[in-house]
This record gives structure tokens, sequence and C-alpha cells, in this order.
């Protein structure tokens, strides 16, 4: 079944339990530094308040701040034989250093992988590399980047990047002690979250659904639990793009424990790897027992070919990656291939009216005028219902269409009947799209003509269709037939049914090899006429 639409009641339940109501707002960029939970900004956060920078870093923004550690200012200051004493003291003096740590805008890691020269608030420019999988900056490797902040993000970064005029030179330029410089006082570091509470914590609470999933298979514990892992983390948006993909209802996954728990063990790899491990591309073993694979392809970075958004999201026991996307184990991604059938929607009822056409209650084309389809759509097979409306009338479906959509079908769902005689429905035609023979085009012929009567198909004069009838006219048939005719241009005509008398001469069509066409004979009678639609030939491997 797929009941797509009953899936945000029954996770609203879930996630009730499992997470705060309302997402958290995002800290500043001063913030997330001041509270970092490993304390390794408080020498750039002593710095900042020295150099009367605090205001400009709680300022709207956004910011990209290249954040040093505590340990890269140590071995800057020991490198220029300079005491911490005499670099606080310089005061607004150390407004130029630390300016070309500061770029206005925000750029994610995904932003500055190609290697952009990018100029700091400084008046400077700092140039990005990655290459062999290290990332810098002038240099300088990046460590621990994207930290997101309500007015920008942090990239830590493992050196001081000094100004042109004083890159050398600084130790001359710097005073000597005075009395009033004391060192910052030492803070101590909050606990990191675990992973589960920092999926909960989301700011933008992208990760409801993943963890309604983790605890209704029981999976709550492990978040919590020593580690180090890593975890693939898929937003509630990748989460919806999957149900729809599968064509599975969220109570029939959330029901399946043993299929979601394979799926979520296959989203948790082993020990704790960071975006700077798996730029190389590697091939790791995830818990679920398969492998997935890292790249970073034109500064695109993903997993098995699925883009991971935001890295780095570190906790107390392990680290988790953003990705757009949910990953299937092999097994199950192969049966998801080979479950899928493909729809396309063909509007026919002449005196309808632009019309909304709604598939399993969700929007799917809207404002389709008679004569237009659209293209073709692969979905999962299955149960569709289809149901039309008046476009733009927000109102539910008058007319509502179901039927069964099996693996690898072609199924052209069209709207047929007249609005003024109540006869408007849906009508569900599976096409033939295996391969015609060599040379030789598939031509199905649609009676959708209400009133005109049985009719034969003639092309170049000849009998190509006989005795074909509107749908469900003449002993339940469904006012469809197919032929396969050798390549060629044809000159297709219409005449009642067993006789010379001709409704319709429809003009010449050209058919090419391979390919599938739907010809069909739509309006009114003595108002109809041929309309066709096209599936060219698959193009050679």
């Amino acid at each position: 079944m797929r009941k797509i639409g009953s899936f945000v009641l029954v996770l609203l339940i879930l996630v009730m339990s499992v997470v705060p109501a309302f997402a958290q707002e995002r800290p500043s960029v001063l913030e997330i530094l001041e509270n970092d939970a490993d304390g390794r900004f408080t020498t750039l956060v002593a710095a900042i308040d020295a150099a009367g920078l605090r205001e400009a870093l709680e300022a709207e923004g956004p910011f990209t701040v290249l954040a040093p550690t505590n340990d890269a200012f140590a071995a800057a200051l020991e490198t220029m034989g300079v005491s911490p004493e005499q670099a606080l003291a310089l005061g607004e003096g150390l407004q130029p250093i630390l300016l070309k740590h500061v770029i206005a805008g925000q750029y994610f890691f995904r932003n500055l992988t190609g290697g952009p020269t990018i100029e700091t608030l400084g008046g400077e420019s700092v140039t990005f590399n990655l290459t062999d999988g290290v990332f810098t900056v002038n240099g300088v490797g990046i460590s621990d980047p994207d930290q997101l902040g309500s007015n920008g993000i942090v990239h830590a970064i493992d050196g001081v990047i000094m100004p042109d005029a004083l890159a050398g030179g600084a130790a001359e330029a710097t005073p000597e002690p005075t009395p009033e410089a004391t060192p910052a006082p030492a803070v101590e570091a909050p606990a990191r979250p675990t992973l589960g509470e920092l999926l909960a914590a989301d700011a933008d609470g992208r990760f409801t659904t993943l963890l309604a999933a983790v605890d209704a298979a029981g999976l709550t514990d492990a978040l919590s639990a020593e580690g180090p892992l890593t975890v693939l983390a898929p937003t509630n948006d990748a989460f919806a793009a999957a149900l729809s993909y599968l064509g599975v209802s969220a109570e029939d996954l959330l029901a399946d424990t043993a299929t979601l728990t394979q799926v979520l063990t296959y989203h948790v790899i082993p020990g704790q790897y960071f975006f700077r491990n798996l730029t190389a591309g590697p091939t790791l073993e995830t818990l679920e027992g398969d492998t997935v694979q890292f790249s970073l392809a034109d500064g695109v970075f993903s997993v098995n070919g699925v883009g991971i958004s935001d890295p780095d999201q570190l906790a107390s026991n392990g680290i988790f990656h953003v990705i757009d996307g949910v990953l299937l184990p092999p097994a199950l991604a192969e049966a998801a291939a080979a479950n899928r059938a493909h729809v396309r929607y063909v509007h026919l009822s002449s005196d309808y009216g632009p019309a909304d056409v709604f598939a399993d209650g969700e929007l799917a084309a809207s404002g389709v005028e008679f004569g237009g389809a659209s293209d073709w759509i692969e979905i999962a097979a299955g149960s569709l219902q289809v149901g039309i409306a008046p476009a733009g009338s927000e109102g539910r479906p008058n007319q509502i269409g179901i039927d069964t959509l099996e693996p690898g079908s072609w199924t052209t769902v069209v709207v047929v009947g007249s609005n003024a005689n109540q006869s408007v429905r849906i009508n569900y035609i599976t096409e033939d799209y295996s391969a015609p023979a060599d040379g030789r085009a598939r031509v199905s012929v649609l009676h959708a003509v209400e009133g005109l009567g049985v009719v034969d198909v003639l092309a170049n004069d000849g009998l190509l269709i006989g005795a074909l009838a509107y749908p469900g006219s003449n002993d339940g048939n469904d006012g469809l037939d197919t032929r396969d005719v050798p390549a060629g241009t044809y000159a297709i005509s219409l005449n009642q049914a067993g006789t010379s008398t001709e409704i319709l001469d429809a003009g010449n069509f050209r058919f090419e090899a391979g390919a599938n066409y739907l010809v069909v004979a739509a309006g009114a009678p003595g108002n109809a006429r041929l309309l066709v639609f096209t599936t060219p030939a698959p193009a050679a491997e």
C-alpha cells in the first residue's frame, strides 16, 4: 500500500516522546567559541575582547570565522618569542591579525574545497586548498569545519594566519608587558552532548524523523553508548523522499523493525571519522555489515552518491554528518530498484477545463489543459489512487480511480468523459513497452470520444485496428488496441466500424523505429481530433 498521507500523524506521536517540542536557537559565532566543549578557543576569545571586537562578532553577519585553537596561538607566540601577556597588551593592535581570520559571508567547507581566494575583513586575501584529503587555508590545516551559528560559521584551524605586514616581524612590534595585562581566566569546558542529544537539540529540528525511527527500532540507547561512532544522519526531507521512493507507508516501515534496523545500522560506522578522513574516498564497513563509499569530486562531498551537506557535528561519543538522502543496504536497494513502475497523466475530457491531478492525495500536476500530458514519472509499484479537481479549486478531487501498478509496467492514467454529461472518469491504461522488432514502431490507439460509436482505424487506407469502441461501451473493453508497424509515414483516418463512411481524416504521422506511440481520438462527436504522444526509442548503449 502507498499511504504516504498518514506519515505525519504517526510521526508526530513518536516524535513528541523523543525530542523537544521546539528546536533550540543556534548560538552566535562568538558563543560557539566561548562554549566549545573542549575549551579550545579561550585564547582567541581573550584576544577578541582585548582588541575590542566582541560587539562586531555579535552583529548580524553572516561571518566565516577561521578560529585558531589555543595550541595554534601557543605555537605562534613561541615562534615569535612573545608571551600571552604581551600579545593581549597590544589591544586594538591585534585587530589586523584577528580580522585576517574573518570573512564576510557564510562559506561552508563545500564552498571552499575548490580552492577559492577570498578577501578577509582585514583587507587581505586567504586561499583555501584541498589536496590529498588535506584541507588548508594559507597552508594552515583546517581541522574542524562547519560549526554553524546564528550569524555565521566557524572553522577551527591549526595555526595563526599573520597579516602580510607582520609576517615574520610581529615580535619587534610587540611592547613590553604592562602591569594591567593578565592572562585570560581558565574556563571549564562544558561536557559535549551524546550523539542522541546532539541530534535532538538540532537548532533547525532536522532529525525528528530519524529519532522517531531510532526509537521505533529500539536503538535509542545505542546513540548514548560509549562509541565512538560515525553516524550518517538523514534529514526529515530525506526520509520523506525515501518513503515516497519505496512506496511504503510510515506505519508499515516503523512496524517492520527488522528492515528498519537494517537501514539504520547501515548509517552507522564504528569509529570517529572527520570529513578530513573521508575526502580521499575511503570505503568503510557499517554496523549493518555492508560498506559505504565516500567521494569528493568537483567540490561535492558524498557517500554512495548522496550529498553530505553538513559534516563534522562532534559529540561526546562520536560524530555525525548530515546527509541529504537515506542510504539503502545493497540488497534492499536492489529490491527497491526492481519494484519500480512508470506512470503519466493525460487529460482527454474536452469540456472539463484545466485540471489538477492528485496521486495518493498529493498534487501530481496542476492546471493540465485538455490534450495535455505529463512526462513519464517513475514511482514505486503498488496501489495508486488518482483523482482530479478543477484547477486551483483547492477542493477535494471529484473523480477518483484506483488501480495496481505492477513492477516494470508503463501506465497512462487518462481523464475521459464529458463534464456536461457528468460522465468524467479516470481510466488506467497499461501500455506494452517491451522492445518492438527491428525496424518497427509500436502504436497504441485509444478511443476517447464519448458518443462517437465504434470505429475502424485505417493507416494508408488499410485497416490497422477494427471495431474500436469507447472505453466500457462495448462488452467492457478498455478502448485501447496496439499494433507493431514498420517504421514510416502513415495517413491515419477513422471510419464508422464496418463501413466506408469516414469520420475523421487525421493526416500524416511519422512512426520511428523502436519508439512507442499513443494515438488518441479525443474531443466530442463532430469535433474530434487525433492526439499523438510519443516516447522515443531508448538510446543505443
